[in-house]
């Protein structure tokens, strides 16, 4: 509607402070099998910083980047990231994981839009690896709108729930993002943006916004604490 104020998330770089929110979130254990391959049962954000501790703390060039998505209230509704980069073959995972109230609002296909330009722009990889449950029917509709093919499917090689279910391998390489971005962008709605960087001169909106909606978030920002 003409005049309704978008629906804004902001991206930041990932701290241990933020680690026993994500902790909380993973004592939920079908999130948990959803989302983590390697972490069958809940650990306490002692264990937990544990073991973020390492990844937040790499050096350049790092093999992992990972972010929080923030609601404008400056609450942490979901993190994302780009990790096991490897600079030799241009390659690199995305995962995305976030919390169920903030679910089927597009938020995921901005955030993973916002990560592939990263990836390619800035990072110089050549293609984007992920993969996920084949019964994950979320992710499943996420990728596809994103523009990931299917490469194939490890079968019965993830457990959970009491039984073996395939994996799906996916991936996207730069020169099909490049082919794709612009005429996704166009096709979004503004009514839900998600912004990397809190000062509106530096910030990067997906879908892309005008320059007066980036000075009105950074105010946003930082009357919230974002």
């Amino acid at each position: 509607m003409p005049g309704q104020q978008a629906d804004r998330y902001w991206m930041r770089p990932m701290g241990l402070d933020d680690v026993p929110l994500i902790a909380g979130w993973f004592e939920h254990l079908e999130d948990l099998a959803m989302f983590d391959r390697q972490l069958p049962m809940p650990l306490n954000s002692e264990a937990m910083k544990a073991g973020w501790r390492e990844t937040l703390a790499e050096t350049e060039p790092r093999s992992n980047y990972w972010f929080t998505i923030d609601d404008r209230a400056g609450e942490v509704v979901g993190i994302a990231g780009l990790q096991d980069i490897n600079y030799v073959h241009g390659d690199g995972v995305l995962p995305i994981y976030l919390a169920e109230p903030v679910r089927r609002k597009g938020i995921g296909l901005r955030v993973g839009a916002m990560l592939l330009d990263l990836a390619f722009d800035q990072l110089r990889l050549n293609r984007i690896t992920s993969f996920y449950r084949a019964d994950n029917v979320a992710t499943n509709r996420l990728v596809q709108a994103i523009g990931f093919s299917e490469e194939g499917r490890m079968r019965k090689a993830w457990f959970a729930d009491g039984k073996h279910l395939d994996i799906v391998v996916i991936g996207i390489l730069a020169s099909e993002w490049l082919a794709r971005r612009d005429n996704l962008a166009s096709s979004m709605s503004r009514d839900t943006v998600v912004i990397l960087g809190r000062a509106a001169w530096g910030a990067r909106a997906w879908p892309q916004v005008s320059a007066d909606e980036l000075k009105a978030a950074s105010r946003i920002s930082a009357a919230g604490g974002i």
